[in-house]
């Protein structure tokens, strides 16, 4: 992870970012901070400060030399879990509309990399170390920024941890609307999103992929809390059934 992020300073190093920025310094920004942001060091940008340039108003496209300038420090930051936003969805939201065309090949692989390496570690690491995030969140911060969502469910299918497992069953316990499994429990998921994760879950091999590694869990001496447990028994039987009737 470290090394991807190094090599998005390397690689983005000769972009700025000129005054006046993309930014609303009428009500959501102050001259003083958009100063500030247009003459730190990248990775010297405080994560709040950062914060308030992607959540202020904005064009609805950023100048992309200026988005190529502060995403070294974006992905500094959403590496640690420290997401520059109000709601870890969007923190992307500068990047849109992505346009391919505007970005040379060693970028978009760099970008590529990125998710594949953040989501790796995201799934060895269990609870997410960022206030109220779960797997849906992340899912759903790269879908509105344009990443390839099935290549990370791939990624997902080949990662046979403990911490991969219990993500598993917070998607499908918790990602989803408690009366609408059609719709995402987060407000910036969307119908696309929700489909693509629905039927990946009931996917025949999602389900054989999933079904040895819960019950390895469950019958293994793990250190789970009671909920979690009765959950995972509980998705267990589901997706035993789910099974047999697909026979």
């Amino acid at each position: 992870m470290k090394e991807t992020v190094e090599k998005a300073y390397e690689l983005f190093s000769k972009y700025r970012a000129d005054r006046p920025l993309d930014v609303c310094t009428e009500c959501c920004t102050k001259i003083e901070d958009e100063g500030r942001l247009a003459s730190l060091p990248v990775r010297e940008i405080p994560v709040e400060l950062l914060s308030e340039y992607n959540d202020s108003a904005k064009p609805e496209k950023t100048r992309i030399e200026e988005v190529k300038h502060f995403l070294p420090r974006y992905l500094d930051l959403i590496s640690e879990y420290k997401f520059p936003t109000h709601s870890t969805e969007i923190s992307f939201s500068r990047l849109l509309p992505f346009d391919k065309s505007e970005w040379t090949e060693n970028e978009l692989g760099l970008l590529e990399k990125f998710a594949t390496d953040f989501f790796n570690q995201t799934l060895q690491t269990y609870p997410i170390p960022s206030f109220n995030d779960r797997i849906d969140t992340i899912l759903i911060m790269f879908w509105r920024a344009d990443f390839d969502i099935v290549r990370l469910l791939r990624l997902w299918e080949r990662t046979d941890t403990l911490q991969s497992v219990l993500h598993f069953n917070d998607l499908y316990f918790q990602g989803f609307n408690e009366h609408n499994r059609s719709e995402l429990f987060s407000s910036f998921g969307d119908k696309e999103l929700s489909n693509i994760l629905t039927n990946w879950l009931e996917n025949e091999k999602t389900k054989e992929i999933f079904e040895p590694r819960i019950e390895r869990i469950i019958l293994g001496d793990y250190d789970i809390d009671e909920r979690t447990l009765k959950e995972l028994n509980l998705l267990y039987e589901i997706v035993r059934t789910e099974k047999k009737n697909a026979l």
